[in-house]
């Protein structure tokens, strides 16, 4: 009895290994034949086209979709019949060719799918050199692995991990993802977990087109380029040099340029849809390669350097200087006056006496607060970089308004109730000099609000340090407690009263709280005998809903003009001071310009370089890395002829020196001497 069922189990195995590429290929048309059914009788549950319902657009989907399924089933078709009868191990040219062209065509389908709800207007001439791009990199792939089944399914898994992330981290932050943001991946990564996902209908069906592939692959003959070690080891340095090749090609060399792909500084979701995801990728990736600025020439720079002379004489009287980067702090109230149930930051606004106080144009929005913070300590415009400076800079950044402040007797200390490594914070503020840096573990046991610390037990703190501090304290604060997401459990104080979005009401609740922290940190500072300046701001806006922003706005980002659009880029910003400062308001600066802006309220000695920021601002009032505000009041385009333009120029030489003169930088232009 034994035996025979030992030999039923034997006679099944062999009959299942004969059979199982056949079972396997069918039961996989068979899925999709029913996936091409739910398609096609319920393509309006995702139908995202730019054309609406029109017939057109119906058409579109529907011949995309057939194409994504037809794909699938030829694999299946191929497993089937074709591999069967022909027993083909190793790929010839002209299976190489036609692999290489339906898997960049492929590629691209993976990409604009999941990601881009206009696909069907991108220009023919990107479609192709997309698809171009991503057959060249599964070729790289496939003389690397020397396998087609590998191959397959690494460029699979690599495009397709690429956009699900693209699509979440525009979605949760406005910005489409870039290579260079590679580079702070574990930012990232200590952010995410407080964020919902959701994968979308289109993302399981190329998930499943994928595994159908792939498994398709694996249950049949293994097909290689060559076969001996030699032969290897030939391919793959082919491969590697076809890899470094490609890299040379499209980050360094002038022909990319004539593809003509522009990044919208403003909407750079725009871009991506309109030229495709890949190859905005690629214009990314060259513009975040800084170069030497035309014209650059240090005997020039040198002139400047002498002519200049450093600012401010110095007071004996050094005030303490509190500098608070506030996370998204911002009044969507000033753009529309739209009814609330009360208003969001009444200390703010009725602050006036020994006030500095107006609009900060940053260079973010949504995110990216170590770009706000880089400009700022700094005092270098986001002009010359598409990445975050702290994570390619490191120790580069000696020269900040720190080095000045401690010539001159200052402590300084930094603060971020978070985790010390994001957008690699530790080397960064090791290299401007700073004293101390307090994160999240210094913190143990203060107020939280929602997940993370307050803002009230931030300025707690900076109040102990300075009691407990003998010398002039600075001190820069980079808070958490207004951090999207803004769907966590919270007691909302502010209501709108025309609109409902649950998270706008949380998020202008947090703001509000701020403000009360605002509040009373200002009010213990006007008891205290020491001098102090405050200078408080917020380091971009929120990322809310579409629709909420067109509520606010009245109109569509596409219907919004260029000026108008850089209301995104605007938050308050004050300085203020517990004995008499000239008084201003409705100022409009940008951060570049806000930390010489506050050691000259300080009356502290200024290097050359801070005055020269400051004799920039009287030339050019504010400017980002995609608009500037001239004299006339309003925001213009880089290109556009004023003469604000004139003098940024020569801005971007200085800061080349600054950063990348190594042996030639003019350190005297840009540190303080100290005399003692």
């Amino acid at each position: 009895m034994r035996q025979d069922v030992q030999k039923i189990i034997l006679q099944i195995r062999r009959r299942w290994k004969k059979r199982k590429t056949k079972v396997i290929s069918i039961l996989l048309a068979i899925i999709w034949l029913a996936v091409m059914v739910v398609l096609l009788t319920n393509w309006r549950m995702f139908g995202r086209t730019a054309n609406g319902d029109s017939i057109k657009g119906i058409v579109q989907w529907v011949l995309l979709w057939l194409f994504g399924v037809a794909e699938a089933i030829l694999w299946q078709f191929y497993c089937l019949f074709l591999r069967k009868k022909r027993k083909i191990k190793r790929l010839g040219v002209g299976s190489i060719v036609v692999l290489a062209i339906a898997m960049g065509t492929g590629m691209f389908w993976i990409m604009e799918w999941i990601y881009n709800p206009q696909m069907f207007t991108i220009p023919y001439q990107f479609v192709s050199l997309s698809i171009c791009v991503s057959a060249v990199v599964f070729l790289i792939f496939l003389l690397l692995c020397n396998s087609l089944r590998l191959a397959v399914l690494l460029c699979s898994a690599m495009y397709f991990i690429w956009t699900i992330a693209s699509y979440f981290v525009y979605e949760f932050r406005g910005l489409p993802l870039q290579i260079v943001d590679l580079l702070d991946v574990g930012t990232a990564t200590t952010v995410a977990g407080d964020y919902e996902y959701s994968m979308t209908l289109h993302m399981l069906i190329v998930g499943v087109i994928i595994v159908s592939i792939v498994t398709s692959l694996y249950t049949g003959n293994k097909y290689k380029l060559v076969k001996g070690k030699k032969a290897k080891v030939l391919i793959r340095v082919a491969g590697i040099f076809l890899l470094v090749g490609g890299i040379r090609y499209l980050g360094w060399s002038d022909q990319p340029e004539s593809w003509n792909v522009v990044l919208n500084g403003n909407r750079p979701g725009d871009s991506f849809y309109n030229y495709g995801m890949q190859m905005c990728v690629i214009r990314g990736a060259r513009d975040s390669i800084v170069k030497e600025p035309e014209g650059y020439s240090v005997e020039e720079l040198q002139q400047v350097s002498d002519e200049i002379e450093s600012g401010n004489a110095g007071s004996s009287k050094k005030p303490n200087i509190i500098a608070v980067m506030d996370e998204t702090f911002s009044d969507l109230t000033w753009i529309r006056d739209f009814p609330v149930s009360e208003e969001i930051i009444p200390f703010y606004n009725s602050l006036t006496e020994n006030t500095i106080k107006g609009k900060l144009l940053v260079p973010v929005l949504g995110g990216g607060t170590g770009k706000t913070e880089f400009e700022f300590l700094t005092g270098t415009s986001m002009r010359m970089f598409n990445s975050t400076p702290y994570v390619v800079l490191g120790k580069k950044l000696d020269a900040s308004m720190v080095e000045p402040l401690e010539s001159q007797g200052y402590k300084t200390a930094v603060i971020h109730p978070f985790i010390p490594t994001n957008y690699n914070r530790e080397v960064a503020y090791e290299a401007m000099g700073f004293d101390r840096f307090l994160s999240f573990d210094d913190f143990q046991g203060e107020r939280m609000v929602r997940d993370f610390i307050s803002d009230e037990a931030c300025f707690d703190r900076i109040e102990e340090m300075i009691k407990d501090e003998e010398d002039p304290l600075f001190t820069f604060c980079v808070t958490m407690q207004n951090h999207s997401p803004y769907t966590k459990e919270y007691e909302n104080s502010i209501e709108l009263l025309e609109y409902t979005d649950s998270q706008v009401e949380q998020y202008m609740s947090l703001i509000h709280e701020s403000d009360r922290a605002l509040q009373k940190l200002i009010e213990d500072l006007e008891k205290s005998d020491e001098p102090t300046v405050v200078v408080f701001f917020g380091d971009h806006l929120p990322t809310l809903s579409e629709d909420f922003y067109e509520y606010v706005f009245g109109k569509t980002d596409e219907e919004m003009t260029f000026e108008e659009n850089q209301n995104y880029y605007l938050t308050p910003f004050l300085i203020w001071a517990n004995y008499d400062i000239e008084e201003q308001q409705d100022v409009v600066t940008s951060s570049n310009y806000l930390g010489a802006m506050t050691l000259e309220t300080a009356g502290v000695e200024l290097t050359k370089y801070q005055q020269y920021l400051l004799d920039l601002r009287e030339k050019v009032p504010a400017f980002s890395g995609t608009a500037y505000y001239g004299h006339d009041g309003r925001f213009h385009e880089y290109g556009s002829g004023g003469r604000e333009e004139e003098y940024l120029p020569l801005d971007d030489c200085i800061n080349y020196n600054k950063i990348f003169g190594e042996e030639s930088r003019l350190d005297e232009f840009f540190f303080l001497k100290n005399d003692e």
